[in-house]
């Protein structure tokens, strides 16, 4: 192969390349050389370490601190003792065990001195003695015999109270002969008792004229409750009263329903089961119900 060829300025002065790569390993030596002997390393002496010390408690406090302290206390003491090397101060007694934990002692209370109890003073007490009383025996009295006399009976006066009290006698039984025969009929009353045909009957009566009459001011307040009546009938069928036995707690209510029962008069008369009796005493609960019902139960 041909080498390069140089160029024409190279080639007049003859620079070879063998020259180039001499003159760079010379430049190199030089530096290596120059860095070597330039650079020095020194010892530099380690600086004074401070003394360390443990710390201990001194047993006794000295005026003057010692030169060389072997330990670090809270007050100064001056060493001594016949020990060679230094000791930490301890005390001369050795506990039975150890124990790494500070626990608290409570020390027990001192019991309260007893107090001596006195003994109870003796108290003397004195008798004075007793009057010693003779009995007297009273003399016995002897009953007497009652000197009143039998009272005497006259015949015609007796014969006259009991004519008097015949008369009294059967103008009683007169009155009761004349008093009215009364039926009373309830809610619980079914239809085979003795007129409940005929309440029956009555209710619906009721019912239907109380529901055409029912209170337009009840209905325009939307009042409702319930009442307990007791109405009387004569044979006839003529009321002959009207009660309230347990109110509704609306004066409204109670009102309207003595009004329903008294439009609803007169009922029909007495007849069957019902012939013998002179008066008809019917219970029963009224209830005004919403939708303005009125019903009976």
């Amino acid at each position: 192969m041909n080498s390069p060829a140089l160029p024409p300025e190279l080639s007049d002065y003859g620079v070879r390349p063998a020259d180039r790569l001499g003159f760079t390993l010379f430049l190199a030596a030089v530096l290596h050389a120059a860095l070597i002997l330039g650079v020095s390393f020194t010892l530099v002496p380690p600086s004074q370490i401070s003394k360390t010390l443990e710390i201990t408690l001194s047993t006794f406090k000295s005026k003057e601190a010692p030169k060389e302290a072997d330990f670090l206390a809270q007050d100064n003491q001056q060493g001594s003792g016949t020990l060679d090397k230094k000791a930490a101060p301890k005390t001369t007694e050795q506990a039975l065990f150890q124990d790494k934990e500070v626990k608290r002692i409570t020390l027990p209370t001192a019991p309260a001195p007893k107090t001596k109890q006195e003994a109870p003073k003796a108290a003397v007490a004195t008798t004075a003695p007793k009057q010693q009383k003779t009995q007297v025996k009273q003399e016995e009295t002897k009953p007497q015999p009652d000197a009143r006399k039998a009272p005497a009976f006259d015949s015609e006066q007796l014969s006259a109270e009991i004519s008097g009290l015949e008369a009294e006698l059967a103008q009683q039984q007169q009155l009761y002969a004349k008093r009215p025969k009364i039926h009373r009929l309830n809610a619980a009353s079914t239809m085979r008792d003795k007129g409940a045909w005929y309440k029956d009957e009555w209710r619906k009566k009721v019912e239907r004229v109380g529901n055409l009459n029912y209170p337009d001011e009840a209905r325009r307040q939307r009042i409702y409750g319930s009442l307990r009546l007791l109405v009387s009938i004569n044979r006839d069928g003529s009321l002959y009263e009207v009660q309230v036995l347990e109110s509704s707690g609306q004066p409204l209510l109670d009102q309207a329903a003595l009004r329903i029962v008294r439009l609803s008069a007169p009922f029909a008369p007495f007849t069957g089961d019902l012939s013998d009796i002179d008066r008809l005493e019917i219970i029963r609960t009224w209830r005004f119900e919403r939708g303005d019902k009125l019903s009976s139960k």
